[in-house]
Parts: structure tokens; C-alpha cells; sequence
């Protein structure tokens, strides 16, 4: 049992709570036995006996109303303690639609309590009516609306094809020429507007649209790369050709019928997959590592090249990257941004570098806007970098021209 749970024992006979007064904290019965009364048409009446593994005083605790009944150890009881905010945190981060309808179950619950301990007097329909007429369940209501249109918005946009690639350029910072492109996903909604991929990213991954986007962002950015690489050749004969850096969705990696899929897509564009890099976040890999062995292992068998984002910001990044085939690790921008003025930025960027080299893999570091920054990550050892120094995420367009101009940083 995680430490931020407690235990407490209760001897027969104790009241652990009484009907009526305010309710912080829900329990869980670890052994023992709990006995719950209410007081209803002026008598007292048992409504249950909890046995180990049950739990009661939850619904005080998430409407914030006084306890409906009593609760009493029967027998000597010991009961694990959840407080008010470990229990609201998670529900603050749940998906309107289920907070909604956990509410509204609540309600509708308190409404039929109301009405037994009134002697059935008043009509139901009124008293919901009056509970539901409140200010928190209104909002809870206006928030679950407001998913629910985005989930459809991001349905449509799908067929109507409003998404679009940007594209960031990599660059080899020994040289300061291109190596690479990172694909973003942009959303122009035709009523909204430009929609940030702060507000949709995370809802299509709720929804599972991810897996139908990525699809299409991964086929989408390949053969736009082709046309990138044709130009680069030109400009840069004695170069390698560019790298397309493609985000991947945990999502799209549960399947492996997807993975299938997304190989099927690499194929269809004539890509080589020694250019092909797939940026994937550690979530997968903390929560589920034994299918993130046979997923990762499967695309590195097919040849693509395999880069873990945002490194450092997430769960035991260490305890994975000699479990998993990687190839590149991205050092988040919020490491980058303050190297110059905190000391340790500069550690960890410095300690990173070293792991990465031990490990034989790539580094490229994200964030960088000034050419101090650039000089000192070239310095520590990073190998590649990308940044609003070089470019902000652009439209196809501008990085064609920033291709046939040459340009190096």
C-alpha cells in the first residue's frame, strides 16, 4: 500500500463516523467488519455490514455533502484512510463526461435519500430538478459539453482533412547544416481557427483518433520528406540525406497489428527506414515494458531508427534505455532553456551527453534559441539540435526554400 494511505484500527463499538456530520475522509476495510445505519421515518435502521475489501464514506467525499448514515466496527476493524484530495486529484484530471455522470448519479441518489427521510411527500421530479440547478455541476456539465464537441470536432476534421505538417529542422551542430525534420501536427478548424495541439493532442489520445491521425501524419510526412530529400541532394550533394523525426502515439503501439500498419505506410511511401526516425514518449514503457520490448523491437527489426522524447521530464527514465533498442535521446527544452543561468540544467544536459555516448546513441536537443545555448550544448557533446535559433515549425513551403537557399546555422 502506497505511504500516502494510512491505516487505522477501530475496537468493536466505535462509531467511525456519524449521519450528519461532514465527510473527509472514505475508507477501506482491511479486516474486521463495519456496520452502516441510517435514521429514516424515526426509526434506526441497518442498511449493510461491510466486510474486508469494501468501502464506504466515498460519496461525502466526492460531493462534498454531510454522511447520509453512521458507520460502526462491529469487530475490532482496520480500516485504510483516503483523504479528500487524494481521492479529488485524480477525479480534478478524469474526463468530463465521466465526472458528469458520476455527479449526476450522486444527485440523483441524494434526491431519493431526501425524499424517503421526508416521508416520500415531495415529487422526485422537483427535487432533482432543485438539486441539479447547481453552480459546480453546472460547470462539470458545461465541461463534459465541451469535450464531447471536441471529440466530434477532431472526428471531422479527420474527414475533412484541417490537419497539416509543420516542420522544424534538425541540425548537426558540429557543421550547422541540416540533418533532419521533426513533423508537428497543426489544427486550422474552420470556426476556431489555428487550435493549439496543447488543446487536441491530448483528447485524441483519450478518444483513440491518435491512431487514425498518426496514420496519416506518418504517410503524409514520408512523402513530403521524398520531396525534401530530392531538394536537399541538390543543395547538398556531399550530405546524407535528411531524416523525417515522426511522433508516435502509445496508442499506435499497443496493437501490433498497428505496428504492421504503420511499416505497410513506410513501405507505400518507397522510404528508406534508415530515414525514418520515430519519436515515442516513456508512458508506454514505464506502464506496460514487456509489450514495449516486442513493439520497439519489432519497428528496429524493420530498420527505422527509434528516439525517446522529452528525456528527463517523465517517470525512472534510466532503469529503461538499456532495455529498449534506442537510438536517440531528446533533451526537453525546459533543460536547454535555463542552462546559461542554472548550474544544474547544465548538469543534467552534461550528464545525459555522457550516458547518451556510453550508450552509443544520437542526442538532439530541443529548445534552442540563442547561440550561446548552441555553443554549450556543442560543447557538452549533444549531437544535434533544433530550435526557434534556427527555425520556428513551418509549412512545407518554407522549408523548401530554406532547402534551396543552402542555409546553415
Amino acid at each position: 500500500m502506497p505511504d500516502k494511505f494510512r491505516s487505522q484500527v477501530f475496537e468493536p463499538g466505535t462509531r467511525i463516523f456519524r449521519e450528519g456530520e461532514p465527510g473527509q475522509q472514505a475508507y477501506i476495510i482491511e479486516r474486521g467488519a463495519v456496520e452502516i445505519s441510517a435514521y429514516r421515518n424515526g426509526e434506526t435502521a441497518v442498511v449493510a455490514r461491510l466486510a474486508p475489501g469494501e468501502i464506504f464514506g466515498e460519496m461525502a467525499l466526492i460531493d462534498d455533502e454531510l454522511r447520509s448514515a453512521t458507520a460502526v466496527a462491529v469487530e475490532e476493524t482496520e480500516l485504510i484512510v483516503i483523504q479528500r484530495d487524494q481521492l479529488m486529484q485524480p477525479m480534478d484530471k478524469a474526463d468530463p463526461m465521466v465526472t458528469l455522470l458520476l455527479r449526476m448519479i450522486l444527485e440523483r441518489f441524494r434526491t431519493t435519500q431526501r425524499q424517503l427521510s421526508n416521508g416520500g411527500a415531495e415529487p422526485a421530479a422537483e427535487l432533482l430538478e432543485l438539486d441539479v440547478r447547481d453552480g459546480a455541476l453546472d460547470e462539470i456539465r458545461e465541461q463534459a459539453i465541451e469535450r464531447i464537441k471536441l471529440d466530434q470536432d477532431i472526428r471531422q476534421a479527420i474527414d475533412k482533412k484541417e490537419f497539416e505538417l509543420y516542420y522544424q529542422p534538425i541540425i548537426a551542430l558540429e557543421g550547422g547544416h541540416m540533418v533532419g525534420l521533426e513533423a508537428l501536427m497543426r489544427w486550422h478548424h474552420e470556426e476556431r481557427g489555428f487550435v493549439s495541439p496543447v488543446e487536441f493532442i491530448g483528447p485524441a489520445e483519450e478518444s483513440g483518433a491518435i491512431v487514425e491521425m498518426g496514420r496519416w501524419a506518418l504517410e503524409e510526412a514520408l512523402t513530403q520528406n521524398a520531396g525534401f530529400q530530392a531538394l536537399f541532394a541538390k543543395a547538398f550533394p556531399d550530405l546524407p540525406p535528411l531524416f523525417m523525426s515522426v511522433n508516435v502515439s502509445g496508442r499506435q503501439l499497443i496493437s501490433l497489428e498497428e505496428i504492421d500498419n504503420m511499416v505497410g505506410i513506410i513501405e507505400a511511401a518507397g522510404a528508406d527506414p534508415a530515414t525514418v526516425k520515430l519519436e515515442i514518449t516513456e508512458t508506454l514503457m514505464v506502464e506496460d515494458p514487456v509489450h514495449a520490448t516486442l513493439a520497439l523491437e519489432r519497428l528496429k527489426g524493420y530498420g527505422v531508427s527509434l528516439a525517446i522524447d522529452d528525456f528527463g521530464t517523465g517517470y525512472s527514465s534510466l532503469s529503461y534505455l538499456h532495455r529498449f533498442p534506442l537510438d536517440t535521446l531528446k533533451i526537453d527544452r525546459s533543460f536547454v532553456s535555463n542552462m546559461e543561468e542554472v548550474a544544474g540544467s547544465r548538469r543534467i544536459v552534461r550528464s545525459i551527453a555522457r550516458l547518451a555516448q556510453d550508450l552509443e546513441m544520437d542526442i538532439v536537443a530541443e529548445g534552442i534559441e540563442k547561440t550561446e545555448q548552441m555553443a554549450m550544448l556543442r560543447d557538452l557533446g549533444c549531437t544535434y539540435g533544433q530550435g526557434y535559433l534556427m527555425s520556428k515549425p513551418v509549412p512545407k513551403s518554407e522549408i523548401d526554400e530554406l532547402i534551396e537557399s543552402g542555409v546553415t546555422w
